[in-house]
Formats: C-alpha cells, sequence, structure tokens
C-alpha cells in the first residue's frame, strides 16, 4: 500500500512541475515582444530564411560564411524587422553537381534558393564538376551570347569550353578566346551558317593555327 501511495505521489509531482513549466513558459512569451520579420524580395528558401532569423543577433558573422551573399541590409521598425539580402550575379546552374555557379566561381547549393531563382538561370552547366570560369570566358562571354543562342555550357578537360546552342549545335571553343577569334566570329558566323550544313559541331580549336572544323 506504500508503495502506491509513493507511486501517486510521484506521478502527481511530475504533473505539477510540468503545469508549473508551462505556466511560467506561457507567461513569458505573452510578455516578450513579437517581432515580425520580412525578407524583402527575398531568392533565398524559406528554411534558410529560418535559419537567418535565428541568427539575428550575430547575422554580420552568421552570413560571413555565405560567399554567394553580396551584401545584406537589416532595418527595424517598431516590432518589424526587415531583412534585404543581395546575392551575386549568377552565371550557371548545374543539375549534376546540384550547384548554383556564380560569375566569381563562388558556388552554392540548390537548396539554398528559391524554385523561381533556380528557373531564372537560363546557361546550365552539363560539366561532371562544377565549371571553373577563367579569365577568358569571364571577359568575353558576354560577347559569345550576343553571337550566339547558349543553352548549355561545358568545361572541357580543365582548359576550356564547349557552347552547347539552343538549335542542339555545339561551339568548340579554343583554349585561347581573344579579340581575333571573337572578330572571326563576329563576322564570319552568318556566312558559315548559309553556306554550310553542318549539323552537329563548328570546331574553333585549331583556329589560333588558321584552321577550323565543321560537321
Amino acid at each position: 500500500m506504500n508503495f502506491r501511495y509513493k507511486e501517486i505521489s510521484i506521478y502527481l509531482f511530475s504533473i505539477s512541475a510540468l503545469l508549473i513549466f508551462v505556466y511560467f513558459s506561457i507567461n513569458y512569451l505573452a510578455k516578450k515582444p513579437l517581432e515580425i520579420i520580412n525578407f524583402i524580395d527575398s531568392d533565398i528558401h524559406e528554411d534558410f530564411e529560418i535559419k537567418i532569423t535565428n541568427n539575428l543577433n550575430d547575422i554580420n558573422n552568421y552570413l560571413k560564411e555565405y560567399l554567394f551573399i553580396e551584401s545584406h541590409l537589416l532595418k527595424r521598425k517598431n516590432k518589424e524587422i526587415d531583412i534585404q539580402i543581395n546575392l551575386k550575379k549568377p552565371f550557371a546552374l548545374n543539375n549534376l553537381t546540384k550547384e548554383v555557379i556564380f560569375y566569381d566561381n563562388t558556388t552554392a547549393p540548390l537548396y539554398y534558393f528559391k524554385s523561381k531563382y533556380l528557373e531564372s538561370i537560363n546557361l546550365i552547366d552539363i560539366s561532371n564538376e562544377s565549371i571553373y570560369i577563367n579569365n577568358y570566358l569571364q571577359s568575353t562571354y558576354q560577347t559569345l551570347s550576343s553571337i550566339f543562342e547558349i543553352d548549355q555550357i561545358e568545361y572541357i578537360e580543365n582548359r576550356r569550353y564547349n557552347l552547347v546552342l539552343s538549335n542542339g549545335k555545339i561551339i568548340m571553343l579554343p583554349k585561347v578566346i581573344d579579340s581575333e577569334l571573337l572578330y572571326f566570329v563576329k563576322n564570319n558566323i552568318n556566312l558559315i551558317n548559309k553556306n554550310t550544313n553542318y549539323e552537329l559541331y563548328l570546331d574553333l580549336r585549331n583556329f589560333h593555327k588558321k584552321t577550323i572544323r565543321l560537321k
């Protein structure tokens, strides 16, 4: 019988402790001022926004490790906090490595971003490892994209690139992409397209040796 009383006493004590804890927790939350946190024009995923929210007190140091973030701005007004996250300019998306590649060669996993943002990245990197943007490509890509309708890009042997066009044709670029190559392509691509029936590729790898091939 004494054992039964002891068991009941322990049970009642546990319930009482739980009720006291709940009471003080609710009382604390009721007194604590609630803040509304707004992410302005955010391209980052909701899960990442929650992580940032949980680190507001040290947000500067917290965001330093995310190199794809160009800058951020936090403004407090009454009980609201506005957070603006500015991302670096994206270059391409690689579905094999599941990464976004930025123009400065920073990479970031796809799960950090909203689907709408990922869908806005038109260039697909089909390299086995995320592409490295060398100085040649960095300085000439805008010109190349104005000449060709580029859908995909591939980094070959860690030294040069293939461009896959919207019509499926491949442009094989040489290692050195310079003004001489760009001048030739600008002034001759329409002539090449008009007077040849190449369907697979235009091989410019030996352009500087005055040789091009097509098939």
